[in-house]
């Protein structure tokens, strides 16, 4: 990257992925229950919304049942990370506000593995 670039979401997400080690797994399982409680309560579409693709995202890593290719666990616990992380692009602190980043890290992700999400669904389904 020169001088002056920006990552867009994309290569921000790949460029996190790439540097997952297994202590930011174990990080994310650990941590991303207590992160979507204190947010449970929102009436917000948005938070709503995000938190549903939070728990999504969370049940296919924990899911030792099903097969999920490297790639996409890295860009989910990438994603989570950064769901989990009080001090990203926009601290979660300012009400609302500090979530639209997660939402929209969380979103793209969820684009991007949208044909794995589907098969995760279909495999729960079938369950």
């Amino acid at each position: 990257m020169q001088k002056g670039e920006h990552l867009n979401t994309e290569d921000f997400i790949d460029n996190a992925a790439e540097k997952v080690t297994p202590e930011d797994e174990h990080r994310v399982l650990h941590d991303v229950n207590a992160k979507v409680k204190k947010l449970d309560h929102s009436n917000n579409s948005t938070i709503k919304e995000l938190l549903q693709h939070v728990k999504l995202a969370f049940s296919m890593l924990k899911d030792k049942q099903y097969d999920l290719s490297w790639k996409s666990k890295t860009l989910l616990i990438a994603g989570l990370l950064y769901f989990i992380l009080p001090s990203d692009l926009t601290p979660d602190f300012i009400p609302f506000v500090g979530y639209i980043d997660d939402a929209a890290v969380i979103a793209a992700i969820f684009k991007r593995l949208a044909h794995e999400v589907k098969s995760y669904e279909t495999f729960l389904k079938k369950q």
